[in-house]
């Protein structure tokens, strides 16, 4: 199977030359991305750099997927100016590990586990915190002894596989789409008894993705791996809602900024329970058909040049 990202960043001299400037002289989050690049571009593999830079390998990824797309400006993105590492008060602290040591049952939930984004889901919806992203929380969350009877661990393996689903599992991964040749790999690699975390390291992927198509298969069987699963259905008056909201001052929502950023618009939707969920492509897309524009950094105002190129 081909491996997906294990090119390397292909640069100039003179490109080569602006990255080395922004890793030592750029604002942190700037320098931190600059790095990733120059690393990429050097042969270092996702999980190498992650472990230099101190991120979760998908943010490795998504930093060269975006100066790919977009070059120099790639290392600026929407959430660029934001505050990233939230100083939370010792009481946030405390009632966010309060609730992850506790049953999603004792907290008025329905499902019987928790994962990293049903817990800021509910911590949104119940005005916990206003924003914090899935990696703030994890590394928030880092060092408690949470209850593997409310928090499961690496996934259990999809269990022995019959001669007869092995055979069209490997037609599936050797097949002309990747896409479906990934997932045939994750459940393959999962009957030979690799948890999650060593799924994802070998092939390359978010330990999302081996959860998601693994649950699939478990549901469905090799039919699951065939279909992709559906967006949450966001009729016309939720649009209308989304869009309302979007529109409106965010003081009144209990934001303090002047203005919406897509992050912030996102957790207030699910505070408010204007939705029930929806992702940040559906709200993204939603904002985008209503012609709704929110606060960022547009490509042409990239502020960080180096005295050569200034």
């Amino acid at each position: 199977m081909q491996r997906l990202m294990t090119r390397r960043v292909w640069l100039t001299p003179a490109l080569e030359s602006e990255l080395e400037w922004l890793a030592g002289e750029a604002p942190p989050n700037v320098a931190r991305h600059a790095r990733i690049v120059l690393g990429r571009a050097r042969g270092m593999s996702i999980p190498a750099i992650a472990d230099a830079v101190g991120v979760h390998p998908n943010t490795v990824r998504n930093c060269v997927r975006r100066f790919e797309a977009n070059g120099l400006h790639g290392l600026l993105h929407a959430g660029v100016g934001k505050p990233k590492n939230i100083a939370f008060s010792e009481a946030v602290r405390d009632e966010i590990a309060r609730v992850a040591m506790h049953s999603p049952g004792s907290a008025n939930e329905s499902h019987a586990y928790w994962s990293l984004r049903r817990l800021r889901a509910h911590l949104y919806r119940r005005g916990v915190v206003q924003a914090i992203s899935v990696e703030g929380l994890r590394q928030l969350l880092r060092g408690l002894p949470l209850p593997a009877a409310y928090w499961r661990r690496a996934g259990r393996p999809v269990g022995p596989l019959s001669n007869e689903m092995k055979r069209a599992l490997e037609s599936l991964a050797q097949g002309p789409r990747r896409d479906r040749s990934l997932r045939a790999h994750i459940v393959l690699a999962s009957g030979r008894g690799l948890n999650e975390m060593e799924i994802a390291a070998a092939l390359h992927v978010g330990r999302g993705t081996v959860r998601r198509w693994l649950r699939r298969f478990r549901r469905f069987g090799i039919l699951g791996l065939h279909t992709l699963p559906r967006q949450a259905v966001l009729t016309p008056d939720i649009q209308h809602a989304i869009v309302r909201v979007a529109t409106s001052d965010p003081r009144q929502y209990g934001v303090a900024r002047d203005d919406w950023s897509l992050h912030t618009l996102h957790a207030a939707l699910l505070r408010q329970r204007v939705v029930g969920s929806v992702s940040i492509q559906q709200l993204r897309h939603i904002l985008a058909e209503a012609g709704v524009e929110l606060s960022g950094i547009p490509p042409a105002a990239f502020p960080y040049r180096s005295p050569a190129t200034g």
